[in-house]
């Protein structure tokens, strides 16, 4: 184990400046675990019941003598909730990793491809799920879980914007050089070359008097109640995690879109943002 250095150093004079520089991202990979562990708890807890669920339905299967078939689509039902809950655990393992988070080089299609099929079953039939992937999309820079974190929490929010009919949009492009936008989350200008993911929808849209605090916690601007009103705090932290800003687009045709600049893997250091 290395000496510490001696107080007044150049040695220990560089430590502090290395500490004080890493403070900010420190910050920011808490901000995010906190944000996103809340909301994961909830879905973690639903997974265990789904288990218990069909737990008990096997076991009085098996004591009544009954469908062998019936009893093995039950256990596949348990070891899909046990796939999902082991993804649930590396969204957090990932951000509870001294450091910086680990950089998986990610295509966005199949993540979102993912997160749609995932959402087909809990959707009315009423509600159709798209995805638009740019063919010459750069990789990103970014944990592969984290960013199905990203886009399921959006598709939630979309879905439940529309209620029971409406049409949910997952797309990522080329941003094109962006200079001096204003993020939606942080409140800063931002500037670089991003990929640019959104997810869009057809509801009735975000009053322009609440669009400030829809990525504030437990905040809910439908009245309704629905949900723990953390999903888009938790894209916020992820985003910012990576680098990223966000913004909420009106429609044309009606609804909103929620976007999200992400750096790709070669422009990862080269975004700034100036607080303004």
């Amino acid at each position: 184990m290395a000496p510490a250095p001696e107080p007044g150093s150049p040695a220990a004079s560089n430590c502090r400046q290395a500490r004080q520089a890493e403070a900010p991202r420190e910050v920011e990979r808490l901000v995010a675990m906190g944000a996103v562990a809340a909301g994961l708890a909830h879905d973690f807890n639903n997974l265990l019941l789904a288990i218990q669920g069909f737990a008990g339905l096997a076991k009085a299967l098996l004591r009544a003598g009954g469908d062998t078939e019936r009893v093995l689509a039950y256990v596949d039902e348990i070891e899909t909730a046990g796939r999902h809950a082991q993804v649930l655990v590396r969204q957090v393992a990932a951000l509870a990793r001294d450091g910086a988070p680990r950089l998986d080089v990610v295509e966005c299609s199949a993540v979102a491809r993912e997160v749609v099929a995932a959402f087909a079953s809990s959707v009315a039939d009423t509600v159709t799920i798209s995805v638009a992937i740019d063919d010459d999309l750069p990789p990103l820079a970014v944990d592969r879980s984290h960013l199905q974190r990203m886009w399921a929490n959006l598709c939630r929010n979309a879905c439940q914007a529309m209620g029971d009919d409406g049409t949910v949009l997952l797309s990522a492009r080329r941003s094109g050089r962006v200079e001096g936008e204003l993020c939606a989350a942080c409140r800063s200008r931002f500037s670089g070359d991003f990929v640019r993911l959104a997810v869009s929808d057809d509801g009735h849209g975000i009053s322009p008097s609440i669009r400030d605090r829809v990525f504030e916690p437990f905040f809910s601007g439908d009245g309704r109640g629905t949900g723990l009103g953390l999903g888009l705090t938790a894209v916020a932290a992820l985003v910012h995690l990576y680098g990223g800003h966000l913004q909420v687009v009106d429609r044309s045709a009606g609804g909103t879109e929620l976007v999200a600049f992400l750096p790709s893997c070669d422009e990862s250091r080269g975004a700034t943002a100036d607080q303004r």
